[in-house]
């Protein structure tokens, strides 16, 4: 099974919507840049998929998506959160790349917080 998935214009929207990351990959059947990327893609969709979704569209299938979110070339990497973009990225990318791209935009995960049992006694240390 790939670990990229692949969208069209109908379920675009519900594919970015929801609270986890979603690193959409805007590209084309006809683009060079996009056919090379591909199997960089499908490894860093792999390696990641307990942090995000990776999603594939292909902007000639879906010309009205590419056009409300300003898609002007390809392979064009939008990174989206909450259903909305945070951050776009033009261009070829290596496995490398990506993660390095989706880290730095990406917002850390909410860390938990661990009370003190209140029933255990406390230790104050006076360093």
């Amino acid at each position: 099974m790939a670990a990229v998935i692949e969208v069209g214009q109908r379920d675009f929207e519900e594919a970015i919507a929801g609270p986890n990351p979603v690193l959409v990959d805007f590209s084309a059947s006809w683009c060079g840049p996009c056919r090379a990327m591909s199997p960089a893609l499908e490894a860093f969709a792999t390696h990641r998929t307990d942090d995000l979704a990776v999603v594939k569209i292909d902007i000639d299938a879906a010309p009205a998506v590419a056009a409300r979110h300003g898609i002007r070339s390809v392979p064009t990497l939008m990174l989206f959160q909450d259903g909305k973009p945070v951050a776009v990225q033009t261009g070829m990318m290596s496995e490398k790349q990506l993660g390095a791209f989706v880290d730095e935009h990406l917002q850390p995960r909410d860390t938990r917080v661990v009370e003190q049992d209140p029933n255990r006694p406390q230790v104050k240390l006076d360093w």
